[in-house]
């Protein structure tokens, strides 16, 4: 008997264990690579620290400092939040759009559904300059083809408002396809039997979007913007590689202004205070998604 209770215990060890087996590496590499530098990145902002010395514990100087006297980090600031403001509702009514396209019965959809995807796949880095090259004031494709139909060159790159558009722009365009791929997984878990039921009752296509498609992909549309935010907030090689932040600084993000405090400044410290900010922002924010998504609920 005492032998059966044994054997009985360890087969249930080894069936509850071995989930956690399986989870290990990754739990390993989340702990390594995101847990631990998010956790010495918090501590060093609370100190001056080159990356050569030792850090110096300082308490809230740095915060102090880029609240009162770092103006750049301001501008930098409400330039990203005025450019997550824009860009994630584009980008989530364009992937919505496109993935509703996507799953009709039509003709081709396998290349329109690669083509929009193609974006996706190509890196920061590469977008940046290849958007450079088409918006380029003395070089680029598109100033070309307005100067051989005659209407002339224009300003793009060198003109804030231009530029900072051009980047909202290529931002979703580089990442629509994207979210549209998470979008067509949410519309296909959609019941068939509810438009059905709707239709019964009289409802037409608009009524059936909002009272059927939205609240039904409600939790689709919450890792949608989440996930968008966070890409958004850290884009830094697409803008290096296609304004540097200028004109003006009208393209210049927080995570560039981070970049260059650590790595050209060797302000180890005070950038990683920045981070921070950014951090709490960016919580704050998906915070306040959830608590909007169970408030409908």
């Amino acid at each position: 008997m005492g032998n059966k209770r044994g054997s009985y215990g360890m087969y249930m060890f080894r069936q509850k264990s071995v989930p956690y087996l399986f989870l290990a590496p990754n739990l390993f590499i989340f702990l390594v690579y995101i847990i631990t530098p998010a956790i010495m990145g918090i501590y060093y902002s609370f100190t001056r620290f080159d990356g050569l010395r030792d850090p110096v514990f300082i308490g809230l100087d740095n915060y102090v400092e880029l609240f009162t006297k770092d103006p750049k980090f301001i501008d930098a600031l409400l330039n990203t939040m005025k450019y997550v403001a824009v860009t994630i509702p584009l980008i989530y009514v364009i992937s919505l759009v496109l993935a509703m396209i996507i799953i009709q019965e039509i003709r081709g959809k396998a290349f329109f559904r690669a083509t929009f995807y193609w974006p996706v796949m190509i890196s920061f880095i590469v977008v940046g300059v290849m958007w450079q090259w088409i918006f380029g004031d003395t070089f680029g494709i598109f100033n070309a083809i307005l100067e051989k139909i005659g209407i002339g060159r224009i300003q793009t790159l060198t003109n804030p408002n231009f530029a900072w558009w051009g980047a909202v722009f290529i931002m979703v365009w580089s990442k629509a396809g994207y979210y549209m791929i998470i979008f067509i997984g949410g519309l296909l878990s959609i019941p068939h039997t509810l438009y059905e039921a709707a239709k019964i009752d009289g409802a037409n296509t608009i009524q059936k979007f909002f009272y059927i498609t939205l609240p039904v992909i409600k939790p689709t549309s919450l890792m949608v913007i989440i996930l968008a935010t966070m890409q958004v907030f850290k884009v830094y090689p697409m803008m290096v590689t296609f304004t540097s932040g200028g004109p003006y600084n009208a393209t210049r993000f927080i995570v560039q202004h981070i970049y260059e405090a650590a790595f050209m400044g060797n302000e180890i410290g005070y950038a990683s205070a920045m981070s921070v900010v950014m951090l709490v922002i960016v919580t704050i924010f998906s915070g306040i998604n959830f608590i909007l998504n169970r408030e409908v609920d």
